[in-house]
């Protein structure tokens, strides 16, 4: 079963959990740096290491072989970033049979390792990444200095490598027009907030990714320490302002959720940003308790699942964009009404 199809802490605002640690080879060029030949040297002596990790099973897929929409998908997943999907040779990603692990192999650096987890659960996650990454470190020549600690393409990443992120749902702090001020108090602490899919990417559905910034003279157990801390205030502040705004707001917000819920079970036609404004709704009417109609795991598949490329690729023929919105419609239907059979 898929790690996003699991029940998380806190998921009524914490949709999911992400870990990633970089790290780079000893004596070799970054991949910036990289032709085909040194990159294929590097990713086949990564690979030799990975596949025999007997902690979780990876699977090697070698980006360059496969199509756009396969790519596409895989970003959708989160398990590849978009520096990754150009499919350079020698650029390879492992994944987990149940996709909560995956190690891109020369993105910015060779070794990029993430862990993901439904709900809010840093901690463990990170304890799977770390051993993931202590047995890397001993069966490669890892690059560390004793000063900076581990080395990596950008100087952003040198010291602890660690990026802890969250997907966070937070449509009240976002309707009542409070996200700019939030983004601005997170950015000054040494977080940043982006959309979906990360770096460059705009939000959607009212959701967001928080994530570090600072991984230089601090380590790994304080930067843990300091972002959930930072987190439980986000939760807090959140789950406040959606009781209030429901005791003030009840009728309207029960007319919006139940419309949204009608148009997403009997439209023909949607949109990835149709569909995911009218999810948000629906995920927010379910953490309010009112909306019975819908459980979470339902939301966390669709969540998942609905972007153009995981449209197309599960369809397997090519579509146009009407079909693409026209498969996608189908799908949530699919799924809404499996709870009502």
């Amino acid at each position: 079963m898929s790690w996003y199809l699991e029940a998380g802490n806190d998921s009524d605002i914490v949709l999911s959990s992400r870990i990633r640690l970089a790290r780079n080879l000893k004596g070799m060029p970054f991949p910036n740096r990289m032709n085909d030949t040194s990159r294929h040297k590097a990713l086949e002596q990564i690979a030799e290491a990975l596949l025999k990790y007997q902690g979780n099973a990876l699977m090697r897929m070698d980006i360059a072989q496969l199509p756009e929409t396969d790519r596409r998908a895989l970003i959708e997943k989160h398990l590849i970033s978009e520096e990754l999907a150009k499919g350079l040779e020698g650029q390879s990603v492992f994944i987990s049979k149940d996709e909560n692990v995956s190690v891109m192999v020369n993105e910015e650096d060779h070794i990029r390792l993430q862990v993901m987890a439904p709900g809010f659960a840093l901690e463990n996650t990170y304890k799977q990444a770390e051993d993931l990454a202590i047995y890397l470190e001993k069966a490669l020549p890892v690059a560390f200095s004793e000063k900076y600690g581990f080395l990596t393409a950008y100087p952003s990443n040198t010291g602890t490598g660690l990026r802890a992120s969250v997907m966070v749902h937070l449509p009240v702090i976002t309707s009542i027009g409070r996200m700019t001020a939030l983004t601005d108090s997170l950015s000054k602490a040494g977080y940043t907030v982006r959309g979906v899919y990360g770096e460059k990417s705009q939000p959607a559905g009212n959701i967001y990714q928080i994530s570090n910034t600072i991984t230089l003279g601090i380590s790994e157990n304080r930067t843990l320490q300091n972002f959930v801390k930072m987190i439980n205030e986000v939760i807090s502040l959140e789950r406040k302002l959606r009781k209030d705004y429901y005791e003030k707001n009840k009728d309207r917000l029960e007319d919006r959720t139940y419309r949204s819920l009608g148009e997403l079970t009997y439209a023909r036609l949607l949109t990835s940003g149709e569909a995911m404004n009218r999810l948000s709704d629906l995920r927010l009417g379910v953490a309010c308790g009112f909306l019975k109609e819908v459980d979470e795991r339902q939301l966390m598949l669709l969540l998942n699942t609905i972007g153009n490329a995981s449209v197309q690729k599960r369809c397997g023929d090519v579509l146009t964009q009407k079909d693409i919105d026209f498969k996608r419609a189908e799908f949530v239907r699919e799924v809404l009404l499996s709870n009502q059979k």
